[in-house]
C-alpha cells in the first residue's frame, strides 16, 4: 500500500492534526435519559495537515501523490509525527492460519499484544496460560511498520490487538475528491489538507 509522502518533504509539525473517531448512536428514552451504544470497537483517525513552508519541488510531490491517489479513490498510511503510547489498537483478525500480522506503528517499544481480549504477550514475558509465545519484529511490515508473530497462529475469528509505544501508522484516504491544483495548494498553506481516517479490516 501506498504511503504519504512525510519522509521526503518538510514536515507539518505545526499543522499535524490527529483526530481519533468513534462511532457511537446516543439517544433518549421517554425519561430524557440518554442511552448510548458502541457502533465501532476502534477508532479511526482523521488528519489534518497543514504547511508553513514548501518549495515547488515539494508540492509537486503532493500534488503527484494526491492525482496517484485519484482523490479520494485510493487509501494510503500515514504516520503520525509524534511518539506516543497507544493502547489496544486493532492489529488483525485470526484465521487459524496466518501467525504474523503489521503492528499498526513503527518504532515501537513496551509492546504488550492481546489474543481475543486475553494478554498474550508484554514487553517480552510471555504471560498467556495457554502458553501461546510471539515475537515482535522490527519493520518488515506494509510501509516499514514493526510486527508480531506467534508460534501458534490466533483461533479462527480472534482479533488481535496492541497497546505500544510508537509512532502510529494511520489508515486513510483524501477526503476531497475533486480538488483543483490551485485548490489543493490553498489547503496546504491556508486551511489544511484534510485525510479521512478508515479502519482496515476492523468490526
Amino acid at each position: 500500500m501506498s504511503e504519504y509522502p512525510l519522509s521526503t518533504i518538510p514536515p507539518a509539525h505545526n499543522g499535524f492534526t490527529v483526530s481519533p473517531q468513534w462511532k457511537t448512536l446516543v439517544t433518549q428514552n421517554d425519561a430524557l435519559v440518554e442511552q448510548r451504544k458502541q457502533k465501532s470497537v476502534y477508532a479511526k483517525y482523521n488528519v489534518t495537515l497543514k504547511y508553513d513552508y514548501l518549495s515547488e519541488n515539494d508540492f509537486k510531490v503532493l500534488w503527484n501523490f494526491y492525482m496517484a491517489m485519484k482523490g479520494s479513490f485510493y487509501s494510503f498510511y500515514i504516520y503520525d509525527v509524534f511518539l506516543e503510547t497507544h493502547n489496544r489498537l486493532f492489529v488483525g483478525m485470526g484465521d487459524g492460519v496466518l501467525d504474523t500480522f503489521d503492528i499498526p506503528g513503527k518504532t515501537t517499544s513496551a509492546q504488550s499484544i492481546y489474543e481475543n481480549g486475553v494478554l498474550v504477550y508484554d514487553c517480552g514475558v510471555t504471560v498467556s496460560p495457554q502458553n501461546v509465545n510471539c515475537t515482535i519484529l522490527t519493520g518488515g511490515g506494509d510501509e516499514s511498520s514493526d510486527r508480531v508473530q506467534f508460534s501458534v497462529p490466533p483461533a479462527s475469528g480472534y482479533p488481535v490487538t496492541c497497546t505500544f509505544i510508537g509512532y502510529l501508522r494511520m489508515y486513510v484516504r483524501f477526503k476531497e475528491d475533486n480538488l483543483s491544483r490551485e485548490h489543493f495548494e490553498y489547503k496546504a498553506f491556508k486551511t489544511g489538507i484534510e485525510l479521512q481516517g478508515l479502519i482496515p479490516g476492523a468490526v
